[in-house]
């Protein structure tokens, strides 16, 4: 099998800076979305590091070592060991975060590790399925039993994270694994994304762009924008071909 990706990240039409950031390495099955925060300078800086130290990390040569799952949860792990300790050094970054969700294939298998609410949909004969749960305050409500009526109530809540990178000195990774098959699309996404655009017009909106993984980024942005582009937006697409198929 063949891995390709393309990625796109905008600022929206609200925000005044984009504080997202992506990740992606085809060739090694790769990609991720960093969607930061904590205020002006904190949210860009613990976004860009997190892709910074996960890229590095999972570039390093570790033959023998852990499998695809393990090694995301290590550099994603690592990545908040070096986000907390920043404001060690620069006070002015202090209540710094940012979310992850990443993928990584191999061996016919897809691994997948998050933690915030960025999300992981896997597109499947034109049916879309998140593989991740967002680490939100609703979803823990849900979660016991406590379910909200009131749209104002739930959309307070649904914004209120319950785990991101850099908050404290350890995080937890929720890492899964599942086989992946020729034709599978995966999207990855910030909530600026999400939170205008259904899962069903993401699917759409893959099965409109056919082989062109960078035009379906562009269009995912621009209908993001056409929606009131109220965040940051970013999306990351990787498409698993059969060896030889596709372009890079």
């Amino acid at each position: 099998m063949k891995i390709r990706g393309a990625a796109r990240t905008d600022r929206g039409r609200v925000r005044r800076e984009n504080q997202d950031h992506f990740g992606l390495a085809a060739d090694r099955g790769l990609g991720f979305v960093a969607d930061g925060m904590g205020g002006h300078a904190g949210g860009r800086r613990a976004s860009e590091e997190a892709v910074r130290v996960i890229t590095e990390s999972l570039a390093a040569d570790t033959p023998g070592g852990a499998d695809g799952s393990g090694r995301l949860r290590q550099a994603i792990e690592e990545a908040n060991r070096r986000i907390w300790a920043l404001p060690q050094s620069e006070p002015a970054l202090h209540g710094l975060g940012t979310t992850i969700a990443a993928m990584l294939i191999e061996g016919g298998v897809g691994h997948v590790a998050h933690v915030g609410d960025s999300r992981v949909y896997r597109i499947r004969n034109g049916a879309i399925e998140a593989l991740t749960r967002d680490h939100s305050y609703l979803n823990d409500l849900a979660a016991r039993g406590v379910e909200l009526t009131d749209p104002a109530a739930r959309a307070r809540y649904e914004s209120v994270l319950t785990r991101a990178i850099g908050v404290a000195p350890t995080v937890d990774v929720d890492v899964s694994s599942r086989p992946v098959t020729p034709g599978d699309t995966f999207l990855l996404c910030s909530d600026g994304v999400y939170r205008v655009l259904a899962p069903e017009r993401l699917a759409e909106i893959v099965a409109e762009g056919g082989d062109d993984l960078d035009a379906i980024c562009a269009t995912v942005i621009a209908r993001t924008n056409d929606g009131g582009g109220p965040d940051n937006c970013t999306v990351v697409v990787l498409r698993v071909d059969p060896d030889g198929a596709g372009s890079s």
